[in-house]
């Protein structure tokens, strides 16, 4: 992968910043998003220092004017791109009763749409160079329901249906598409909120994503896993 180009979305902090580093250590070259320009610097020191050549952009992604100018942007700088991690995600963990209609279309802003105007900027080169690798970081509330994520879940079920019809239509391209499902992960999203488990300690760390995440695109390019779900071994 010394080559290749790979945009991480919510590059920032908590899985998406241990996704960066952990393909820092495949080389190449990492374009990292997110909102927090000073958090985002820290994600490309890091990988930088790993030999990395990492360029961050901010700006929020569901704006689409936003994703078509820095997708318009790194073509310019590298002519491609390789691999696109779809992580930036947003939670709103309340009973349906309490949850608004503002609630809920934040998250599938962010959530649903920011990833179809993501993959719909990047595909077209994807075909031209008849290569390439899409990760959607979906939940296991993608797959089953739980009080206090009606909203959450919607979206993430939307993101599943999406990605899975996806794969489907882009394999004959030689794109693989493939959705990360994990369960309860140690980041700010659940820490503190109606869901986070008891011993949050116990729960998944950010590396165990990324390590599924590498694990995807280090296959050979003829093999495509289309989905992972990961879990806490032991969680209360």
């Amino acid at each position: 992968m010394k080559d290749d180009v790979t945009i991480v979305t919510g590059a920032s902090r908590g899985i998406g910043r241990a996704i960066a580093i952990r393909l820092a250590k495949n080389g190449g070259n990492l374009v990292l998003i997110g909102r927090d320009k000073n958090k985002l610097e820290e994600t490309v020191k890091i990988v930088s220092e790993q030999g990395v050549n990492g360029v961050y952009y901010t700006g929020d992604v569901s704006n689409k004017s936003f994703i078509e100018n820095t997708v318009k942007d790194v073509i310019d700088k590298f002519g491609k791109v390789d691999n696109l991690i779809n992580n930036a995600g947003v939670a709103v963990f309340k009973k349906f009763v309490d949850t608004s209609i503002d609630d809920f279309m934040l998250q599938m802003n962010v959530n649903m749409y920011a990833v179809f105007n993501f993959i719909k900027a990047v595909v077209p080169y994807m075909i031209e160079n008849n290569r390439g690798t899409i990760i959607n970081i979906s939940s296991l509330a993608g797959r089953n329901p739980f009080v206090y994520g009606t909203t959450y879940s919607a979206t993430k079920h939307a993101l599943m249906g999406f990605t899975k019809s996806l794969m489907l239509e882009l394999r004959e391209f030689n794109i693989r598409v493939a959705a990360v499902c994990p369960g309860s992960v140690q980041t700010d999203m659940i820490i503190n909120t109606p869901v986070a488990p008891k011993e949050i300690s116990k729960a998944l760390q950010p590396e165990d994503v990324a390590e599924t995440v590498a694990l995807i695109i280090n296959l050979s390019e003829s093999a495509l896993v289309s989905e992972i779900e990961i879990r806490p071994t032991k969680l209360k």
